[in-house]
C-alpha cells in the first residue's frame, strides 16, 4: 500500500522513481521499485519487499467510512504534548482532498481511503482524568535515582567538552548543574570510519540523532535535528539546553537519513535540508508513510530520493563492490502531528515507525549484524505512581542489591511489536532506545526555574504516565532484554532522546540514576563511553549512556 501518483497530481515524478509503483497482493512480497539512473557514488535500491500475511489493509491503518464528508476531529496539540493527551487511537473521517495512501485498485471499497493511522495494540492508553492528576508531582523532587546518578565516578582524563549546557549556578561545585555538566558533556565526534575487524560505528549527536558507519562505509544517519529549536517558531518552544556537538557540514558523505515520524524533534526541515546539501551525490531519504510529500512538495526534494516505507517494509541497498545493507521500517507505539504539514500533519496522518538496519555484508555465509532504531516509542502505561522501582535512600554504589521487590500487576499489557521484531527480522546486536519521559511539563517548567521547588506552580509528572508514548529507562532496559533474548553474542545498547532539551540538571542526573537502576535490577551491564564498557567485549550485555559527540565501537 503506497502513496501512488493518481493521489498526488503533483507527485507524479513517483511512479518513474524508486520510491513506488502500484502495489501488489501484500500477501506475497511486493515491489514497487523502478530502475532508474543511478549517481555514480549511490548505491543501488531494490524494489520495496513486505512480509507476507499482513492483511489488506494492516490493522494500523485507519479507513474512512464510504459516505463520510466531515473533517478529522482531535486537536493538533495533543499529539505534540502526549503528556497531556495522548490523542488515542484516531478516528478521524475523511474530507475532500485528503490524502491516500492506499492504492483505489486494491481497497474493496473503491470510495474508501486510509485518512490516517493508529495505533493498533490494546497496550496503546490514553490516560484517564483521574490517571492523570496522580501522576502529579509538585515540590522538590526527592527521586534517589538523582543523587545515584550524580554520584557516578567522572573519569581521570576526561575528553575536554567543546561547550557548556545552558544552566544556572553552574561555577557551584555543588549544584546538580555543575554535576550535570560534568557527567553529561559535549565532546568533538570523531567521525573517521569504522575500523577493520569492527562490525559498526554509532555516534550520538544530541537527542535521537545517530550516525551509524558500517565497516562497508555505508553511512546511515537517524533523525537529525541540529536546529535550537524544535518547534514550529524559530522564536519560541522547546530550546536545546545542550549545544549540537557538530554541523551538518561537518558529517561526512551520509547514503541514508532514517527518519521515525514527524515531530519537530526528530524531522527538523533544516536539518534535511543541510544533509541534503551536503551528501546530494548519494543520499536518500527513508520515511514512513505519509511524510514524503511534505518532503517533496514543501520543501523541494527530488522525488527519486525519498522512499516511503509502511511497517514491515524493507529494501536493500548494494554497493559497487558488492556490499549489501538491508534498512526495515518496522513498529513503533507512539503518534503524530506537524503544523504547516498539509493533511499528512493532522494528528496520525501520517505514520511512525522504528528502523533495523542489516549489514550483510559482501561475504556469502556472514552472519548478518543487525542495529534497532527505536526513534520515539512507548513500551507500557504504568498506573502506579510509584513507578518505576528506584533503590533505597540509604543504598550506594557498591552496596548489595537489596532483595527484589516483587512487580505489582500491571493494569495494561506491554506492547508486542518489539518480540514481534527480534521474531521476524532477527534480534538486534546494537540497539539504539529513547529513554525519555516526554518533555511537556519540563518544557513549562522551563518558564519557572527561577522559582525555587516548594514555590514552583508547574507540575512534573511520573515515567508511568507517558509510558505508552514514551519509554522511560526501566521500559527501555525490558525492551533490551526482550529483543536480545536468547542472543548468545553479546548485545549493547545505547540510550537516546534525552539530555537534550532538558530545562533542568535534575532530569539530566535523574536519567542516568533511572537508567544505571533499571539496569542493575535486570541484571544488565550499565556503563559509560569512559568506562571502555563500548568495545564490544565482556561477558553480558551492556546499556551504555554516552556523552554527546562520543562514539560506540562494537
Amino acid at each position: 500500500m503506497r502513496l501512488t501518483s493518481s493521489h498526488f497530481p503533483n507527485f507524479c515524478s513517483l511512479v518513474a522513481s524508486p520510491l513506488c509503483l502500484p502495489t501488489v497482493d501484500l500477501l506475497t512480497c511486493t515491489s514497487r521499485l523502478a530502475t532508474t539512473s543511478t549517481p555514480v557514488n549511490m548505491l543501488t535500491i531494490s524494489p520495496i519487499t513486505s512480509l507476507p500475511g499482513l492483511g489488506t489493509p494492516p490493522k494500523h491503518h485507519i479507513l474512512a467510512p464510504p459516505t463520510a464528508t466531515t473533517k478529522p476531529a482531535g486537536s493538533l496539540w495533543s499529539s505534540y504534548f502526549p503528556s497531556l493527551s495522548f490523542g488515542g487511537p484516531s478516528q478521524e473521517v475523511a474530507h475532500e482532498g485528503h490524502i491516500s495512501t492506499l492504492d483505489k485498485k486494491k481497497q474493496v471499497d473503491q470510495n474508501r481511503e486510509i485518512i490516517g493511522f493508529q495505533n493498533p495494540w490494546p497496550s496503546w492508553h490514553k490516560p484517564t482524568k483521574s490517571e492523570k492528576l496522580s501522576s502529579l508531582q509538585w515540590g522538590p523532587d526527592t527521586d534517589p535515582c538523582i543523587p545515584l546518578g550524580a554520584s557516578y565516578p567522572l573519569p581521570s582524563d576526561p575528553v575536554p567538552a567543546i561547550s557548556q549546557p545552558n544552566f544556572n549556578n553552574l561555577d557551584d561545585p555543588a549544584s546538580a548543574a555543575s554535576k550535570a555538566a560534568k557527567l553529561l558533556t559535549v565532546q568533538k565526534p570523531d567521525f573517521s570510519p569504522c575500523p577493520p575487524g569492527k562490525r559498526a560505528k554509532v555516534t550520538w549527536l544530541g537527542h535521537a540523532s545517530m550516525l551509524l558507519q558500517l565497516p562497508s562505509g555505508v553511512n546511515v544517519l537517524f533523525d537529525p535535528i541540529f536546529s535550537q529549536r524544535c518547534f514550529p517558531s524559530e522564536y519560541f518552544g522547546p530550546i536545546r539546553t545542550y549545544q549540537p556537538p557538530c554541523q551538518v557540514g561537518d558529517l561526512p558523505g551520509i547514503d541514508a537519513v532514517v527518519i521515525s515520524h514527524n515531530h519537530y524533534d526528530h524531522l527538523d526541515q533544516e536539518s534535511v535540508m543541510g544533509v541534503w546539501e551536503k551528501s546530494r551525490e548519494r543520499v536518500r531519504f527513508f520515511v514512513p508513510l505519509g511524510i514524503g510529500k511534505m518532503m517533496v512538495d514543501r520543501w523541494g526534494l527530488p522525488s527519486e530520493r525519498v522512499v516511503e516505507m509502511d511497517w514491515w517494509d524493507s529494501v536493500t541497498l548494494t554497493g559497487t563492490k558488492g556490499q549489501q545493507t538491508k534498512i526495515w521500517c518496522t513498529p513503533a507505539q507512539h503518534n503524530c502531528w506537524r503544523s504547516g504539514s498539509g493533511k499528512a500533519g493532522e494528528p496520525n496522518g501520517s505514520l511512525w515507525a522504528s528502523w533495523m538496519v542489516e549489514d550483510l555484508g559482501s561475504q556469502e555465509g556472514k552472519k548478518p549484524y543487525r542495529v534497532f532504531f527505536g526513534g520515539d516509542t512507548g513500551y507500557q502505561f504504568h498506573t502506579d505512581p510509584a513507578w518505576p522501582p528506584s533503590p533505597p535512600v540509604t543504598w550506594k554504589r557498591g552496596d548489595p542489591l537489596p532483595p527484589s521487590e516483587e512487580e505489582k500487576r500491571e493494569d495494561y499489557p506491554a506492547c508486542p511489536a518489539f518480540r514481534e521484531i527480534s521474531d521476524n527480522v532477527g534480534p538486534p546486536d546494537l540497539s539504539l532506545l529513547p529513554i525519555s519521559v516526554g518533555a511537556s511539563f519540563a518544557y513549562l517548567r522551563s518558564f519557572t526555574t527561577w522559582m525555587p521547588d516548594w514555590g514552583n506552580p508547574m507540575p512534573r509528572h511520573t515515567q508511568g504516565v507517558t509510558g505508552a508514548n514514551h519509554m522511560p529507562p526501566w521500559d527501555a532496559v525490558k525492551v533490551f532484554k526482550e529483543m536480545t533474548d536468547g542472543k548468545k553474542a553479546k548485545a549493547v545498547a545505547v540510550g537516546l532522546h534525552w539530555g537534550t532539551f532538558a530545562t533542568e540538571p535534575e532530569e539530566v542526573l535523574k536519567t542516568l540514576g533511572s537508567l544505571e537502576w533499571a539496569c542493575r535490577r535486570q541484571g544488565v551491564e550499565f556503563g559509560r563511553g569512559w568506562d571502555g564498557k563500548n568495545d564490544g567485549k565482556g561477558a553480558g550485555s551492556t546499556f551504555l549512556a554516552l556523552n554527546q559527540g562520543e562514539s560506540v565501537l562494537v
